[in-house]
């Protein structure tokens, strides 16, 4: 059992910060889009 506990700490050890690099990463090329194709104000 420990050695389940072992890997299911390291899995979270790697996808949690890859998780919030990739929300990070939408987030900075929704900022590009935003700012190259600005919305028509109406």
């Amino acid at each position: 059992m420990t050695d389940t506990v072992q890997q299911s700490l390291s899995l979270m050890a790697i996808a949690l910060p890859a998780m919030f690099a990739v929300i990070l990463l939408f987030m900075g090329a929704t900022a590009l889009l935003h700012k190259t194709f600005p919305a028509k104000e109406e």
